[in-house]
């Protein structure tokens, strides 16, 4: 339920270092952790975002293979990062050697990559963290706030979490008490597949709408895909259709075109009303203050009435200043991803 995000209570996710620096991972894992981090190895794109946002991109001394090379927005977040080595491969393999030579205090992974934590920890004997919001507003406050800790962010972590809440709230709040048929029924194309689709995505019930998706796994699994058929598309009818589109557009392998015109989806009321369209999505892991944009840019979709005087362009600027201290980031962003009608 979105009241949990308010909650701010660390008990499905990590858990804060205690006098003696012990934290407990997403895998359940205890990492006894350094009294000071210095020196940061980030395999997980949403820490590595983070770092970045509390002020800690300097400890960084090396990055994941997507960060690096295939994360667009990240090159104008933090420009200094291409200049990092390169530990992991797309194939999930790390270099072990190169990882001796960084001497890290600490890596942060991935917990989906579930051998990996324990592999490094034993053969090289420094501490690995696996993290992750899996999806989670919740998850994520509890990331910022245990980084922060981590790295003597605390202060700039607690501005970034009330921060965080503050928006949220605020959207819930616009939209109002909403009935179940108040929220359109919204199907999520994700991952460069049609029929790939998160079974819970906390932005679209955060902006008022109903993920069609919701009760095919348990909502605890997070943004976590699973496979569907056309024919359960054509089932569930949904009001809106969102494809993720946070792929540069010559690497779109589903399109708002394509969809429109896909003549199996014809009979579908979103296609029917043309309420097909890109939202940036869960692309490995969060952006902190991407899923806050998104969930306003949401929001004005599915509640036009409430929210159709929102300049989602000002508004998305401001919140990227917020968290990374640069300006028109989210301008640039719908440039590069020619999110046209999202300045509407």
């Amino acid at each position: 339920m979105i009241s949990t995000v308010f909650a701010f209570i660390l008990s499905s996710g990590a858990v804060l270092p205690s006098q003696g620096q012990t934290i407990t991972d997403n895998l359940r894992r205890t990492v006894a952790v350094p009294a000071r981090v210095e020196r940061i190895l980030s395999l997980q794109p949403e820490i590595t975002r983070i770092l970045v946002a509390l002020g800690a991109a300097d400890r960084l001394v090396g990055l994941d293979y997507f960060i690096s090379r295939d994360d667009h927005l990240f090159k104008i977040l933090f420009p200094g990062g291409t200049r990092l080595p390169v530990v992991s491969m797309p194939d999930e393999s790390v270099n072990k050697e190169l990882i001796v030579r960084l001497d890290p205090d600490i890596i942060f992974t991935s917990p989906t990559e579930l051998q990996v934590p324990d592999s490094i920890q034993r053969s090289l004997g420094i501490p690995v963290a696996a993290l992750a919001s899996m999806g989670s507003f919740e998850g994520l406050l509890e990331e910022i706030e245990l980084v922060g800790a981590l790295t003597g962010f605390k202060d700039r972590a607690g501005e970034l979490g009330r921060y965080f809440q503050e928006i949220i709230r605020s959207i819930i709040e616009s939209t109002g008490p909403l009935t179940l048929e108040d929220r359109p029924r919204t199907y999520l194309a994700f991952w460069s597949s049609l029929v790939r689709t998160p079974v819970f995505y906390e932005p679209v019930q955060a902006a008022g709408g109903r993920n069609v998706a919701d009760n095919l796994l348990p909502s605890r699994l997070g943004t976590i895909g699973t496979i569907i058929t056309v024919e359960q598309i054509l089932k569930w009818d949904p009001d809106v259709i969102l494809i993720q589109g946070s792929f540069l557009p010559r690497e779109r392998q589903v399109t708002v075109e394509s969809v429109m015109g896909d003549k199996r989806l014809g009979s579908i009321k979103a296609i029917k009303q043309r309420r097909v369209h890109y939202t940036l999505g869960f692309w490995y892991w969060w952006d902190p203050a991407g899923v806050l944009v998104e969930t306003l840019y949401l929001a004005k979709l599915f509640h036009p009435e409430k929210f159709g005087r929102l300049d989602l362009e000002k508004e998305g600027n401001a919140i990227y200043k917020m968290f990374y201290g640069k300006t028109d980031v989210f301008t640039d962003l719908i440039k590069s991803l020619d999110f046209h009608e999202w300045t509407k």
